[in-house]
């Protein structure tokens, strides 16, 4: 039995692939919004009959009317995630205006325009749904460099609260992930293109008292429950999956003893 249809923005690859995955084996019908063509045509053979993928921009208001659409074809809409991204350093002394007119455009008002795309479907039918947005452990805490990508993510759970709080009243939820290091093909480059690539995995692992890297099927996970009926009292939320990053400020070396009593010394 179907649980309606879900958009899954930036579906083609890393965490979005894995929550449409996720999401089309829990039993949504599953529309993917993919830029890349080719990996939107590999996503929609991987999710197979009863699903979609769709070509174009989410920053792109009839691009995500499309999706919208696409969506109503195969069940009523009853779910939306906002998950694309893009990566884009910079500063507030030296920015680079196309650049961060694009990281806008991209990672705060596409999930504006997608969260508005849902909320008409919704009140135009007396329907009610599920929204989660995809934020960030830079949504809750700055990093150097990285300007532009924290106010977009900081945005995103501001976002997140407000649906919660105007459409809770009908019945309508939203929440936030908010991941750290994803062992996505971006992060995976990052590693790869460092001067020590080992040094590098270590150092991005070693940020979470987890000491390891995230990988996408766990966001997914998390996705999977706040859009889901078994998070009906969870609303403007954003839930930090990000191995225990946030939870600390500063890194004290981990206990030796207990470290070997696990055979990790």
């Amino acid at each position: 039995m179907s649980l309606g249809s879900v958009v899954v923005t930036g579906a083609g690859d890393g965490i979005g692939r894995a929550i449409a995955i996720r999401l089309g084996a829990d039993g949504w019908n599953v529309v993917g919004l993919e830029l890349d063509r080719a990996a939107a045509e590999a996503l929609g053979k991987t999710l197979g009959n009863g699903h979609h993928a769709v070509c174009g921009d989410a920053s792109d208001r009839s691009v995500l009317k499309a999706a919208r659409e696409a969506a109503e074809q195969l069940a009523p809409l009853r779910g939306w995630v906002n998950n694309v991204g893009i990566a884009l350093m910079g500063n507030l002394h030296e920015p680079n205006e196309p650049e961060v007119e694009r990281l806008f455009a991209v990672n705060l008002m596409s999930h504006f325009w997608g969260s508005s795309e849902a909320i008409r479907t919704w009140v135009r039918d007396r329907a009610t749904g599920s929204i989660v947005n995809v934020s960030s452990v830079h949504g809750r805490s700055a990093f150097n460099m990285w300007a532009a990508y924290d106010v977009a993510k900081a945005g995103i759970d501001a976002l997140t609260r407000y649906i919660a709080v105007e459409y809770g009243p009908i019945g309508i939820r939203a929440n936030a992930v908010a991941p750290g290091a994803v062992r996505t093909a971006l992060v995976q480059r990052v590693i790869r293109d460092s001067p020590d690539s080992a040094v590098a995995e270590k150092e991005m692992s070693i940020q979470h008292p987890l000491e390891r890297i995230g990988e996408p099927e766990e966001i997914a996970a998390a996705v999977s429950w706040l859009i889901s009926s078994e998070a009906s009292f969870v609303t403007g939320q954003s839930l930090a999956v990000d191995g225990g990053l946030t939870s600390r400020c500063y890194r004290y070396a981990p206990d030796a003893q207990l470290l070997a009593m696990y055979g990790k010394g």
